[in-house]
């Protein structure tokens, strides 16, 4: 079988063939021609840095200068978080409390209730029936403890108001962060809000909140000085009862720090 042979039994596949191997070549050269400088600057990039990654970028001082400021960070950060978040008292802390969270928390309620309509009641004060505490519908452990928490400020919140001389407590109520039921889960600030509501003269409303900000032990020793209580927001304004009188939904925050993954760590 000779070439004509050849050619005329494949010239279809020989001219696909060589169709494509013309239309490889132009290709290669046009690439060439337009980019062959920026591909060589990319491959000399690319060499730097492979050598910068064998190389010391820092020093052992600079290390140690590096570990210096991230102790002194790490120091400031302990001392602020001690600053706000909220300390229980050891009889509203779950950790050592023998029985369930749930009855743990039924008890504190029952005695905070008993502690604090007796004092309102030596006060002639007027509390919201119950204190307004319903029944919590959960077993959920995390949401246990922070009522609890909450409790435990409402329980000295209540005592500074009966003692700074306010009358009546209208209503009481007892929020947790929104973000502990939201998909995107808490973050590193957070924040269970108690309000309460009540009716007073303004000297008593001023005396229960500068009263807040250095609180004593409620029930305990007045030597003993407890953390102040945070307030969030104060919406205040004259009672329609009595025109001496001033109406006052005072907001307070039992404020949690929590630890926040770092997001390197996440992701891998």
């Amino acid at each position: 079988m000779d070439l004509n042979d050849i050619w005329q039994e494949n010239k279809r596949f020989i001219t696909t063939v060589g169709s494509g191997f013309l239309v490889f070549l132009i290709g290669y050269f046009v690439v060439e021609g337009v980019y062959a400088g920026d591909i060589d600057n990319i491959n000399r990039s690319n060499s730097q840095a492979r050598r910068k990654l064998n190389t010391e970028m820092f020093t052992a001082d600079d290390r140690e200068v590096a570990q210096g400021e991230n102790d002194a960070l790490l120091k400031s950060f302990e001392t602020l978080t001690a600053a706000v978040a909220f300390t229980p008292r050891p009889e509203f802390d779950l950790e050592g409390r023998a029985g369930s969270a749930r009855n743990v928390y039924m008890s504190s309620v029952d005695q905070v209730r008993n502690r604090v309509e007796d004092l309102a009641s030596r006060r002639r004060a007027r509390l919201p029936e119950g204190l307004d505490l319903e029944r919590l519908e959960t077993n959920n452990v995390d949401a246990i403890e922070r009522n609890l928490h909450a409790l435990d400020l409402l329980e000295r919140v209540l005592v500074l108001a009966v003692e700074s001389g306010v009358k009546q407590v209208r209503s009481v109520d007892i929020k947790l962060d929104p973000a502990f039921t939201a998909r995107r889960g808490l973050g590193s600030i957070e924040k269970t809000k108690v309000a309460v509501d009540i009716v007073a003269s303004p000297y008593a409303v001023a005396r229960w909140l500068l009263a807040c900000e250095t609180p004593e032990d409620p029930g305990g020793d007045p030597s003993v000085r407890q953390q102040a209580l945070p307030i969030d927001s104060i919406d205040a304004r004259r009672a329609t009862s009595k025109s001496d009188e001033v109406q006052a939904k005072v907001t307070f925050v039992v404020v949690r720090v929590n630890e926040v993954e770092d997001s390197d760590d996440e992701d891998a």
